[in-house]
């Protein structure tokens, strides 16, 4: 295990960044963890981020990429699912595993995310 320092406190990590207790997130620790890859977290990433923790508070489960790319599109006002996959990734170059579940502090996906 690895640990990121913020704001005086080590936050347990796994090796690729993700969180390993949910009670240590923030939406200040998802602001740190975005600037550190280079992204600062705008009104649509930090609604992306609601959601998921959301679902996964009710599921248990991060959502499918198809239930995110919805709400990608319904958030940014795209026309339709389709562009709402294409627009995760304009705001998550890395992809929603990879950035948007580390950022809302959830375990690694084990399936498609």
């Amino acid at each position: 295990m690895a640990f990121l320092d913020f704001n005086g406190k080590k936050i347990e990590i796994d090796d690729e960044g993700y969180i390993q207790h949910q009670e240590d997130w923030s939406k200040e620790l998802a602001e740190f963890m975005a600037k550190q890859d280079g992204i600062e977290l705008k009104e649509e990433h930090l609604k992306l981020i609601d959601y998921i923790r959301e679902y996964f508070k009710e599921y248990q489960v991060a959502p499918s990429i198809r239930a995110v790319a919805k709400q990608t599109a319904e958030i940014c006002n795209l026309p339709n699912v389709r562009e709402g996959n294409k627009y995760i990734y304009v705001l998550f170059p890395e992809g929603p595993a990879r950035q948007l579940v580390r950022y809302a502090g959830l375990s690694k996906p084990t399936g498609c995310v």
